[in-house]
């Protein structure tokens, strides 16, 4: 879809001068871009940049699913003007997409849930299942979740089981709105709650610093959470970020080679150079490195989180949101860098035994303060 996206809009700004002034108003003053002259939009690097860009514009588009005049009106007052100029410029984009689907007699996800709810609320599909779970309940979409609604409309008698964890609610940058776990019994009706209060993972320590950071949030639901283990007070330690070979050099010496080592941070881009020369300095090491994102739902004996700083790539990032995505997605919270501190909550509760946060010196992120508050131990060395 992203070649198809590019090439659509290669060739709208190369037929209208009109939609190419818009497209460099809206790249270079509100996404700060620094175009070329002349025919931005053959140049490589603009396209490399855009394709990402557009189709996730597109995806917000599909997801929402009504017209743009609907998508328009829904919009906050406040963006409501710059959003329509937007929309006009993405909508040849669509036509494109929609009709390269068509051809191809096919479908995408947003599509495929639309479909879906359009068949049942018509009456030519009906729901023979009287119980539905739905597990990661905290990251549903009020598009997914109106696909629950349509079949529980069909049967009145189909009870709705939601599993979910709203301190771990990480992808609303993907459509999911955290109200329809925090508040569910105003979405879905009432209902009764359990609360899995046990972890079989990390230590008591480990979840007293996770949970202390994440509750500081009034907006979070407030849960139990116990442990097998006690773990000791160095079970979650603050390491400056140079340390990080000499870190590996001490887990070298007691590490088993069965156990593993996670490495994580915010961005990709931040993989430590280290990591090049690990299969000969650490051989021994399992070293394992992904994003916090994509660590959701893995596990480790000792984790490393990295790039606890402020400036370029900081964490907590700085919400840097382009209209499109203000006027499509959820409302963000009021709690400051409410998102980044789940963030960091599921990169800490992915350890078993030790975490290691991994600090800039020069500029430590507002994180730092925060967790030595939680009596997070500064450590000189490993």
């Amino acid at each position: 879809r992203q070649a198809l996206l590019v090439k659509s809009w290669q060739q709208q700004c190369q037929e209208k001068k009109a939609q190419a002034k818009g497209w460099r108003l809206w790249l270079e003053e509100e996404m700060g871009w620094q175009l070329p002259e002349g025919d931005f939009w053959q140049d490589k690097k603009v396209q490399r940049r855009m394709a990402s860009r557009l189709d996730r514009w597109a995806s917000l588009m599909r997801m929402h699913g009504g017209s743009q005049a609907e998508m328009i009106a829904g919009a906050p007052e406040a963006v409501r003007d710059q959003f329509s100029k937007r929309v006009k410029l993405m909508s040849p984009l669509m036509k494109e997409w929609k009709a390269a689907l068509k051809a191809e007699n096919a479908v995408d996800f947003s599509g495929l849930i639309h479909q879906a709810v359009n068949i049942l609320d018509k009456g030519r599909f009906v729901s023979p299942w009287k119980h539905i779970l739905v597990d990661e309940f905290q990251d549903i979409s009020p598009q997914r979740a109106s696909l629950l609604a349509a079949l529980r409309r069909q049967n009145s008698q189909t009870t709705l089981f939601a599993v979910g964890d709203d301190w771990q609610a990480i992808y609303r940058f993907s459509g999911a709105q955290l109200s329809l776990t925090t508040a569910f019994n105003h979405y879905f009706g009432e209902g009764d709650s359990c609360a899995l209060d046990t972890t079989y993972r990390f230590n008591g320590r480990i979840g007293e610093i996770a949970n202390g950071f994440i509750q500081q949030n009034p907006h979070q639901l407030s849960k139990p959470l116990n442990s097998l283990t006690a773990g000791d007070k160095k079970a979650v330690t603050l390491l400056a970020d140079d340390k990080l070979d000499d870190l590996l050099d001490k887990l070298s010496g007691y590490v088993k080679p069965e156990q593993r080592i996670l490495l994580l941070a915010r961005y990709h881009h931040l993989k430590p150079d280290a990591l090049n020369k690990a299969a000969t300095r650490w051989p021994h090491l399992q070293l394992d490195f992904m994003t916090i994102h994509a660590s959701k739902g893995q596990q480790a004996d000792y984790v490393i989180v990295l790039g606890l700083q402020e400036g370029e790539d900081a964490f907590p990032a700085p919400a840097r949101e382009s209209i499109m995505e203000q006027a499509l997605l959820p409302q963000p919270e009021d709690f400051p860098d409410a998102e980044e501190r789940r963030l960091l909550y599921v990169a800490i509760t992915r350890a078993r035994h030790r975490v290691w946060l991994l600090f800039n010196k020069a500029q430590p992120s507002p994180f730092v303060d925060i967790l030595q508050a939680l009596d997070v131990p500064v450590a000189r060395k490993p």
